[in-house]
C-alpha cells in the first residue's frame, strides 16, 4: 500500500492568493499568537464567523524556516496544517487532495481510488479531530 510522505517541497508552506490562506479555529489563533512572541514573527488573522479564522500570509508562512526546509512548530501548528496534503472545503465539507503537493501530484494516478486513511493515516487524523472540535464549537450540531 501507498502512504504519504512529505517530500518537504515549500508548496503547503507558501501562500499567494487568499483562497490559499490557512484557516484555523480560534483556540488555534490564540496559540500562534503566543509563538509568534516566541519566535518574533508576526502574524495576521482576519475573522470569518465566530468559528473560523483566516490566517493572512503572503509568500512563507512565518514559522517556515526556508533555508531548513522546516516548520518551526511542526508539533504546535494548526490542525490546517497537519492535515495538509488533504484540503477541507468548510463550506461543503468536501475533502480533496491538493495538486500543489509535489507527492499528491506524483501520485494521484495511484491513490484516486484508494482508501484516503490508508494513504493519509495522519492527516486523516488530524482531520477527524478538526471536525471533533468544529462540532463542540457549533453546539453539538452538524
Amino acid at each position: 500500500m501507498i502512504k504519504f510522505k512529505c517530500y518537504r517541497c515549500i508548496h503547503c508552506c507558501f501562500f499567494v492568493t487568499p483562497n490559499d490562506y490557512p484557516v484555523l479555529l480560534k483556540e488555534e489563533v490564540n496559540r500562534l499568537r503566543n509563538l509568534a512572541k516566541k519566535y518574533n514573527v508576526n502574524v495576521t488573522f482576519k475573522k470569518i464567523n465566530d468559528i473560523f479564522y483566516m490566517w493572512v500570509i503572503n509568500g512563507f508562512c512565518p514559522f517556515y524556516d526556508v533555508k531548513e526546509r522546516r516548520c518551526l512548530i511542526h508539533n504546535e501548528k494548526p490542525l490546517s496544517c497537519k492535515i495538509f496534503p488533504l484540503l477541507l472545503n468548510i463550506k461543503t465539507r468536501e475533502i480533496s487532495a491538493s495538486m500543489m503537493c509535489d507527492w499528491v501530484a506524483k501520485n494521484i494516478k495511484v491513490i484516486t481510488n484508494l482508501n484516503l486513511q490508508e494513504v493519509f493515516p495522519d492527516e486523516v487524523k488530524a482531520l477527524i479531530e478538526l471536525y471533533k472540535r468544529i462540532v463542540v464549537l457549533r453546539g453539538g450540531g452538524p
